[in-house]
């Protein structure tokens, strides 16, 4: 059996369609592809390749003459073994790590084509069975397999809301860059150590500044110890509330050092759990028609633990109440060329997805890959329950080395990077959970009853400043009127619309 790498440039396929050659089929994974054929179907492949009509998803382009213009390349083919391709999802490059000696066909960064005899990778998947955190699982590859590929956001006229462009302008990029160097700031956040229960703390405390109604649940490390999950709850004002879940891991590992060892854990996870903080911390200066929980867990390092009791712990009522979960793990990294987010759900997320998709499309230039293959992150233990649940993560074009180690360091993390999908995710979670528009022009205030004589001001201080607040109140109208509203002014206006002064 005999595979080929195809490099495709200029993908804009969502999914792989099947090669026209009998017997022939391939893995994909955004815009490269694995194409596999038995030896006696390689001359008509080959010469299919060759002739550049091989591609049947339109990922390569052609000139008027219709020769290949040279948007895909074949890699290498090389022979393998019927049965010995494997897919891998890992974390970082852990699998590549422990083990380098295996081959690697096509190398996604979160996601492998290995060659690997199906005794040994049985073998590493027995071992990986029994223990407490996989950061890495094999599975064999079927025909024509989508790792991932990239979206298709819906297409039409634009239509962003003012209110909910106001809302993700207002996220603060000095704001994220404080709370992820605060997060780092901590030796290490190892699920059962006293530095993790500081950070706890911390994020409570950041959540009941916000204005949310604070809580804490009890999590158990089946190796020892107990850690905490930190919940925050932003009520809806609708009749009959959704609920909607925002979740990212606050704990960081050093696997090689162990528990006291550092572990800053900048990009896993301290820039899912900053965005978090700042998105409750946006989204609690709105009103919403449903529910909204911000949900930090811990014992995720250690196999899901604070995500798999939360979820343990639902009554069934509350399960069918959740509208979705979004999930942040991992999301400052810059691993592709250009830029990507990779969605990462199971079927039951679709619709998520494509909420998301269309979110990032309208407020971000990343591009959008989405795979149904949901690993090793809190959402998983929400889609086992059957609810929905999407993991927002760093482009599954190349991966961050550094993480489960004393490297994961703030100098990882790109910030401008990892705001763009906070405003992604922003937008996504604003207005599916039915944002009440604060741009709405607010109920007529009395007017000032003086004639603006400024004698009669001088002679009344109170009339003067109460002339001067609706003279302001007045300039903010105008510039609601005429789009020209930017979030920093909402302090003034809440300040001006809260004080009256008595005549």
């Amino acid at each position: 059996m005999k595979v080929i790498l195809r490099q495709t440039i200029t993908s804009s396929s969502a999914r792989a369609k099947p090669l026209t050659v009998a017997g022939v089929w391939r893995v994909q994974a955004g815009g490269q592809q694995l194409l596999v054929a038995p030896n006696a179907r390689w001359p008509a492949l080959r010469a299919t390749l060759d002739d550049g009509t091989g591609d049947s998803t339109g990922d390569s382009t052609g000139d008027s003459t219709g020769n290949s213009t040279g948007n895909s390349a074949d890699v290498r083919a090389v022979d393998v073994a019927r049965g010995s391709l494997h897919g891998v999802c890992q974390k970082g490059r852990l699998f590549q790590q422990q083990y380098p000696d295996v081959p690697v066909l096509l190398d996604a960064g979160r996601y492998l084509v290995v060659d690997l005899d199906r005794a040994t990778a049985r073998q590493i998947n027995a071992g990986l069975d029994d223990h407490q955190e996989p950061c890495f699982r094999l599975f064999p590859l079927n025909k024509d397999t989508v790792l991932f590929h990239r979206a298709k956001p819906n297409e039409g006229p634009e239509t962003r809301a003012t209110s909910l462009t106001a809302l993700v302008n207002s996220a603060s990029r000095s704001r994220y860059d404080q709370l992820i160097r605060q997060l780092v700031s901590w030796p290490t956040r190892h699920s059962t150590s006293a530095s993790y229960g500081e950070a706890a703390d911390w994020a409570e405390g950041q959540f009941a500044a916000a204005g949310l109604s604070c809580s804490r649940q009890t999590v158990s490390i089946p190796t020892g110890g107990t850690s905490s999950n930190v919940a925050a709850a932003l009520a809806g004002v609708g009749a009959h509330p959704r609920h909607w879940l925002v979740v990212a891991h606050l704990d960081s590992v050093n696997h090689q050092g162990g528990p006291s060892a550092p572990a800053p854990g900048a990009d896993d996870n301290a820039s899912g759990s900053a965005a978090l903080v700042l998105m409750a911390e946006v989204l609690a200066q709105h009103s919403f028609d449903d529910d909204i929980s911000f949900v930090l867990f811990g014992g995720e390092e250690q196999g899901l633990h604070g995500s798999r009791q939360w979820v343990a712990g639902l009554s069934s009522s509350e399960r069918q109440r959740i509208a979705g979960v979004l999930n942040m793990d991992m999301i400052g990294s810059v691993n592709a060329t250009p830029q990507a987010v990779l969605l990462e759900g199971a079927p039951l997320s679709q619709d998520m997805i494509d909420g998301l998709s269309t979110a990032g499309a309208q407020f971000t230039d990343l591009v959008l890959q989405v795979s149904l293959n949901p690993f090793a992150s809190d959402h998983v233990p929400f889609i086992d329950a059957g609810i929905p649940a999407v993991l927002t993560i760093e482009g599954a074009d190349g991966a961050n080395a550094n993480i489960h180690g004393p490297g994961d360091v703030l100098a990882t993390v790109d910030i401008d990077y990892a705001m763009k999908i906070i405003s992604m995710n922003l937008a996504f979670v604003a207005e599916r959970a039915g944002l009440r528009s604060s741009m709405q022009p607010p109920a007529p205030l009395p007017l000032c009853v003086c004639r603006g004589d400024e004698r009669h001001h001088r002679g009344d201080p109170w009339r003067h400043f109460e002339a001067q607040r609706q003279a302001l109140l007045a300039q903010y109208r105008r510039l609601q009127a005429s789009a020209q509203w930017h979030p920093s002014l909402d302090a003034g206006w809440q300040w001006a619309l809260a004080t009256k002064v008595s005549a």
